[in-house]
């Protein structure tokens, strides 16, 4: 769009200097040196909405600016029709909807303003046509917004949200991992990572059949939300496997969090037919900096310690002080 914007302003700007509409002329050029900015800050900053914003604001108020000049004819309002089209592919349904109606708005006025006394121009038959026209796609254009917005939040559900729990999974994870991590580095706060696994999961599908396994997952799935604080991430790794993502939370803190999870499930009775299923879990803890600073490495140790759990015994937490330290399982108060 920044492209276009200049690469045609520039055209538009060498055909009016010949016919001394040199006001006009550089509105145009002006306008084209602020699109050429834009190109070099788009490529250097996340806040790409706010400059997108920015720059319809400008482009759109030097729209009206120049349609308001006497030397400018009636068929440069014909631009009027592509504000639309323009403010909902870069701003979005909402605010594309409300800039759109703003300046149409304020440019039909200037048509009246400036034309009210030609009977051609301003006949009810004409000024419908345009006002159909206008409306018309000012609605094909919000309503193709809408419907491109929820199909991309759909995708994007699909593309996170493990369909079983309804918990993140593993691409969500490491979205936000990657996220908490530099906030960890900024801020100086702690982070940690616990592995947690359902103990003898699939003595529960071969006695009583896959969907008793699926109500086990989505009970221990609510009752880790229900547990947790929302701005702890729950991912399901796979299986009975669970990852959870701890935010402002060092390792010690972190173990008596994983314990407090641990004797909940273990008093949880699960509900399915006409039985009662009794489960436990063994967890990982792994703390950020001490085991590791990325994903990969954290979810290794946590794995790591989690099987020194279920080595012992099973229905337990195990932390420790260092990558790759083969400690004893840590079982803390719970909180």
């Amino acid at each position: 769009m920044l492209l276009i914007t200049v690469i045609s302003a520039l055209l538009f700007a060498a055909l009016n200097f010949p016919d001394d509409m040199v006001l006009v002329a550089w509105i145009q050029v002006a306008l084209a040196a602020f699109a050429a900015g834009l190109l070099v800050v788009v490529r250097r900053t996340q806040r790409v909405q706010t400059w997108c914003l920015c720059f319809m604001l400008v482009l759109l108020s030097a729209t009206l600016l120049l349609l308001s000049r006497p030397e400018i004819s009636t068929y440069a309002f014909i631009w009027l029709l592509i504000i639309p089209l323009v403010t909902h592919l870069l701003l979005g349904s909402r605010l594309g909807l409300l800039l759109s109606l703003g300046y149409m708005g304020v440019g039909g006025g200037i048509f009246l303003y400036r034309f009210s006394g030609d009977p051609e121009l301003v006949r009810v038959e004409v000024l419908s046509n345009v006002v159909i026209a206008a409306l018309t796609t000012l609605g094909l254009s919000h309503f193709y917004e809408r419907t491109r917005e929820r199909s991309e939040r759909k995708l994007m559900h699909l593309a996170t949200v493990d369909p079983l729990t309804g918990l993140a999974n593993r691409m969500r994870l490491n979205d936000v991992f990657q996220w908490e991590r530099a906030q960890a580095r900024r801020n100086g706060t702690p982070l940690a990572v616990l592995m947690l696994d359902l103990d003898h999961f699939k003595r529960i599908n071969d006695e009583h059949g896959h969907e008793a396994g699926d109500t086990v997952l989505v009970a221990f799935a609510r009752m880790l939300r229900e547990r947790l604080r929302e701005i702890d991430l729950i991912s399901r790794s796979g299986g009975e496997e669970f990852l959870v993502l701890l935010t402002n939370t060092d390792g010690k803190r972190a173990v008596a969090v994983a314990e407090e999870l641990r004797q909940r499930l273990e008093q949880l009775a699960i509900e399915y037919q006409d039985k009662v299923l009794k489960v436990t879990v063994s967890i990982g803890v792994a703390d950020y900096g001490p085991d590791g600073m990325d994903l990969d490495t954290l979810s290794r140790i946590a794995d790591e310690r989690l099987y020194q759990a279920k080595e012992n015994g099973r229905n337990r937490v195990c932390g420790g002080p260092a990558v790759g330290a083969r400690v004893a399982p840590v079982t803390a108060v719970g909180v």
